[in-house]
């Protein structure tokens, strides 16, 4: 599973709706970091840089706000990431920028109601612009057992693999179509660069339909990735749809008596509930078989269903020449290779 909003998706039935409003040419594919802007370009001054603020686009960088954004999965599953800013900071000091605290986001995603992922990113805003920047994350798998486990991190002003990791930029202050920026990562291996793409569109999602709405196109940089994200933002509520993550469902940004200001259901999800039966099989053992010998040549000694990874997976159980026993992980409705163990 792919997270951070670095994956594509089927999208829900009821997709969102975009009118008016004015859009770049998206044919052209930026895939150079000389593309983007970088920190190089932003002139940050660690004076300027806050834990709270708002960004007319951005979400709120408020203590206890939450917002919640769901879609199916690619296999049918549903798909939740709960969104919350919270009440503690997260304090740094860069060379260059000296000293000053972030706010810390969580996101928490699950897959039919059981905990897969969790990420906090240290986000600050700058006082002078009003821009949102990004001065880096960490991010966990949670295990079957519901252990969670580092899955990445990084951190802006640290030596990273021989190379210094810059802070990144997620919402200029003044929006303008064809802006480019860098996310931001280990110096010359950004995560990912940003495009904005359209601006005073409309947007219409479960929570609601949305006014002044503008469009970001994240694009991944590394050269084995070539992943494209949309997500639109829209005034004073934040995310509203993610082409990875789903679309806004709920958001406590919203004045009370709208629809979508009921975040009720927040945090329910935070504990595994036991699973349903699994569903009937798309591909055979012998598919699986297949498949697993492809990725671990040897003999396969048992195929089992079991819930791994919060999917339904054959388990393959290969008996390699030089490695012994392992196991191969093929999803039953999709056949892809989830993982080995």
């Amino acid at each position: 599973m792919t997270h951070c909003g670095l994956a594509s998706f089927l999208g829900l039935a009821s997709s969102i709706v975009l009118t008016t409003g004015s859009s770049a040419d998206t044919t052209r594919q930026f895939m150079d970091q000389s593309d983007y802007t970088s920190a190089r370009d932003w002139f940050l001054k660690g004076d300027d840089l806050a834990p709270r603020g708002h960004n007319p686009y951005f979400l709120p960088l408020t203590p206890g706000h939450k917002s919640i954004l769901e879609k199916p999965d690619n296999s049918g599953e549903k798909f939740r990431r709960e969104t919350s800013v919270l009440d503690q900071t997260e304090p740094f000091e860069v060379e260059g920028l000296g000293k000053f605290e972030t706010a810390i986001v969580q996101d928490e995603e699950f897959v039919e109601e059981e905990l897969v992922f969790r990420v906090h990113r240290w986000i600050a805003i700058d006082k002078t612009t009003n821009s949102v920047h990004l001065f880096g994350l960490v991010a966990w798998e949670i295990d079957d057992e519901g252990y969670a486990v580092v899955d990445d991190t990084w951190r802006a002003g640290e030596n990273q693999g021989g190379k210094v990791v810059r802070p990144g930029l997620l919402m200029p202050g003044i929006v303008t179509i064809g802006s480019r920026f860098l996310v931001g990562g280990p110096d010359n291996e950004s995560r990912g660069g940003f495009e904005i793409t359209a601006t005073g569109i409309n947007a219409t999602a479960p929570a609601g339909t949305f006014e002044k709405c503008v469009r970001l196109r994240e694009r991944e940089l590394v050269e084995e990735k070539k992943e494209v994200v949309d997500r639109v933002w829209c005034s004073q509520v934040g995310l509203v749809s993610d082409s990875a993550g789903g679309q806004l469902t709920a958001s406590n940004a919203l004045p009370s008596t709208h629809p979508g200001a009921d975040v009720s259901s927040f945090g329910k999800f935070s504990s595994k509930k036991q699973p349903g039966p699994p569903p009937t099989p798309k591909i055979s053992k012998d598919e699986a078989k297949e498949k697993a010998l492809t990725l671990m040549p040897g003999r396969v000694t048992s195929i089992v269903i079991e819930r791994k990874r919060a999917k339904y997976v054959y388990v393959v159980e290969v008996m390699t020449s030089n490695a012994g026993e392992k196991d191969v992980l093929v999803d039953i409705l999709t056949g892809e290779i989830v993982g080995t163990e």
